[in-house]
């Protein structure tokens, strides 16, 4: 719809309207029509660039998108300014990439409401439940989401002590914590759950975690397959519970029953991993102990 040399609005969405309204102080008017809805959303720019529609009581409300939303509203029809376009790209922040995945590709101009996220590389395998995110709310206007609840894109090396055996960082965290826990918060910190997975890497490991009379829960479950121990070093495996290098430190406990006695010895039940003095013992993944992280 168009009026004279004013302000161009196209149709976004039937069925659907902006909230909040803009705060003019004539939000709700009564109108002769469509092109009258427009008109006077175009008197009280900038205020209003949009606005709700309702053809059935000829009601208008007049809208600033910037700091409204869409929802869902029976006999609605939302409006939007022509000009609510981005060609301008959505700002770019170090260390991210941007994930075209929310419906827009990325080229210009952006469609009003277009959205992009950003994923932080040394997070992918802990995400936030609230990505960082971009969308156009008007002409080459980027409004930032989620920003107090994304986590920065960067290391947390705070507390870690580098081991000069391996040149990596180590760091205790007293927890006590599952192995899925423990795992998020390593990766929180850039790091991952510490395995037991040479001698140079448990002397690393005793670096910060000394008590060998302490059970501290390890990177690696075998939760998939029965056996087939899968670590966050990626560079060690077990299958059929046998390490793929000569390094195998499976412990044995006396005081379990006999023929339970020498790990692994638990089954479906038991499908994370302990390290006890320099042993490694099978535990049900819902036990909660102490960890160490490591930060390559």
């Amino acid at each position: 719809m168009k009026s004279g040399t004013w302000t161009t609005f196209h149709l976004l969405k039937q069925e659907w309207k902006f909230w909040p309204l803009a705060g003019t102080g004539r939000d709700v008017v009564k109108a002769r029509g469509l092109v009258d809805c427009g008109s006077i959303c175009h008197s009280l720019r900038p205020a209003c660039n949009s606005f709700n529609w309702y053809p059935g009581n000829l009601t208008c409300e007049m809208v600033n998108t910037v700091n409204a939303l869409l929802e869902n509203a029976p006999g609605a029809i939302a409006y939007v300014s022509a000009s609510s376009v981005c060609n301008t790209s959505p700002p770019a922040f170090e260390n991210r990439t941007m994930n075209f995945s929310d419906g827009w590709n990325g080229s210009l101009p952006a469609p009003f409401l277009s959205e992009v996220s950003y994923d932080c590389p040394l997070f992918s395998r802990c995400p936030p439940l609230l990505p960082l995110k971009a969308k156009c709310v008007g002409q080459n206007t980027w409004q930032l989401l989620n920003v107090n609840v994304t986590p920065p894109c960067s290391a947390n090396t705070q507390g870690y002590e580098l081991s000069t055996a391996d040149g990596r960082m180590y760091k205790r965290y007293p927890g006590p914590m599952n192995r899925t826990e423990a795992s998020r918060v390593c990766c929180q910190d850039g790091a991952i759950l510490a395995s037991d997975t040479s001698g140079i890497t448990y002397d690393s490991i005793r670096m910060v975690a000394p008590d060998t009379t302490e059970a501290i829960v390890q990177g690696a479950t075998d939760e998939v397959v029965e056996g087939t121990w899968i670590y966050e070093d990626s560079s060690f495996s077990q299958v059929n519970n046998t390490p793929i290098t000569s390094y195998n430190w499976w412990g044995t406990n006396d005081s379990l029953p006999v023929g339970q006695q020498e790990a692994p010895n638990g089954g479906r039940d038991k499908n994370c991993l302990s390290l006890l003095a320099q042993y490694w013992f099978d535990i049900p993944c819902s036990t909660e102990l102490p960890f160490v992280c490591q930060y390559y």
